[in-house]
């Protein structure tokens, strides 16, 4: 859920007033809050509806799939058995049964072992992906989200190739099984001639290729034809007796068992312990600027407290730390500034980046996003040295305060302001609980002067 409500909201911020008001009733350490706030969100829109109805079609889904395997195996059945002719060329019927079923092996193989084509392999697993999200999750963002946060998350926790190999696998598993059992019953219930034959290769290179197939299923007790029974196999001169047709029958089986079904079941297993190890894997990347955002919102939701300047330190405690991997460029972001005043100004130094919110939710939350993706390890905040500090301020600063390395507070056209006004700002930020936190300079040319490593106030 948590990762869907971030897609959608990719598109734009939802209405969450009234959920961060419940959200700071009972206040909970991260990432928990945005987990809550995501969950409340998902039940406005309807998710956990389309949720429980994927988890309940999916096994129908697989279940409608494992039908038509089951007929793709009696039709592989049918395929090889000639019932006209009773003749069984094994060859050409261990190709038809194994060519499809080994070649769709080694794609989901290699997707496992090329990073970024988690979705390349597992045709059937991917075909039972799509159908359960076209008739479970619905049309629109809100399905289209949940299908992606959830192929997201699978990926982020390299889950998603084991998922969908093994509902491949079991498809395969059961076809094997039918075509098996088919097999069995055509071979016990009625007698056919066995053989192989060919007309450009080389006869010597068949029996060589049934003698080395036979290798495996011997070492698992199954009868394995010898070089006579397999030149008198391959010469339609001479057709073994029946001893001679049941040891190439139970090879074939053998084969069918030991190359099909048995490779099958072996990854199937090895999927679901993968799947066991690392199911707890599965959750949102927290570190992402969506998710910085939106905790330093749920963290400035702590109401402010007007204390005197002696217990401006024991407030400070409990404001969000600043970013310690926080390392991008410098920022310097103005804040409310009135519109005639031209911005950037013409002497910011080189390599600062620049950014201007006018105090409206649109743009503080344009604000916020971008410092979350620049990372900065200093930024600047920059007000109007006559305006008066706000609530709005404070809540600003709050929310930047995780978002970066340091932050400063410094004023605009001091020169212009009287001394009341320039020395309001920092008696404000005591009186708020940040100035242990956020650095006030007169100028706001300061806090690129300052180094990194002090946090000072200079007086105007």
């Amino acid at each position: 859920m948590t990762e869907a409500i971030r897609r959608i909201e990719s598109d734009g911020p939802l209405e969450d007033q009234s959920v961060l008001r419940q959200l700071a009733q009972t206040p909970e350490p991260a990432p928990w809050p945005s987990v809550r706030r995501a969950r409340l969100l998902a039940e406005r829109l309807g998710l956990p509806a389309r949720v429980a109805r994927a988890r309940d079609l999916a096994p129908l889904v697989l279940i409608g799939l494992a039908a038509l395997m089951v007929l793709a195996g009696l039709g592989l059945a049918g395929a090889v058995v000639d019932a006209q002719e009773r003749r069984i060329n094994v060859i050409a019927s261990l190709a038809g049964l194994l060519g499809l079923h080994g070649l769709s092996l080694l794609v989901w193989v290699g997707a496992l072992l090329l990073p970024g084509h988690g979705r390349a392999g597992a045709l059937a697993g991917r075909l039972w992906l799509t159908l359960t999200a076209r008739t479970a999750l619905g049309r629109g963002r809100e399905g289209a989200a949940l299908l992606q946060a959830g192929a997201q998350l699978l990926e982020r926790a390299r889950l998603l190739p084991w998922l969908l190999g093994l509902a491949s696998h079991l498809l395969w598993t059961l076809s094997f099984c039918v075509a098996v059992a088919a097999l069995l019953a055509a071979l016990a219930l009625r007698r056919y001639t066995l053989g192989w034959e060919t007309t450009l290769l080389d006869p010597a290179q068949f029996a060589r290729a049934i003698e080395a197939l036979a290798w495996l299923p011997g070492r698992l007790g199954f009868p394995v034809p010898d070089a006579a029974l397999v030149r008198a196999a391959g010469d339609p001169a001479s057709t073994p007796g029946p001893a001679g047709q049941a040891v190439l029958a139970w090879w074939l089986v053998g084969c069918v068992l030991v190359y099909g079904l048995l490779p099958r079941l072996l990854c199937a297993l090895a999927c679901v312990t993968v799947w066991a190890l690392r199911r707890h894997r599965l959750q949102p990347d927290f570190a992402l600027p969506y998710y910085r955002q939106l905790q330093a919102r749920l963290d400035a939701l702590a109401p402010a407290r007007v204390v005197d300047a002696e217990h401006a330190q024991g407030q400070a405690g409990s404001l969000p730390q600043p970013a310690s991997d926080a390392h991008g460029a410098p920022v310097l972001l103005a804040f409310e500034l009135p519109p005639e005043r031209p911005w950037p100004p013409a002497d910011v130094p080189a390599g600062i980046r620049t950014w201007a919110c006018d105090g409206s939710a649109a743009g503080r939350d344009g604000a916020m996003r971008q410092v979350a993706a620049w990372r900065p390890g200093r930024l600047v905040v920059a007000c109007q040295a006559a305006a008066s500090p706000d609530r709005g301020t404070e809540r600003l600063l709050r929310e930047l305060l995780p978002l970066a390395g340091a932050l400063h507070l410094g004023l605009v056209d001091a020169d212009q302001a009287s001394d009341a006004e320039r020395a309001r700002w920092p008696r404000w930020l005591q009186h708020a609980g940040l100035a242990a936190t956020v650095s006030f300079h007169g100028q706001w040319q300061a806090g690129f002067a300052t180094p990194p490593a002090e946090v000072q106030e200079t007086t105007p």
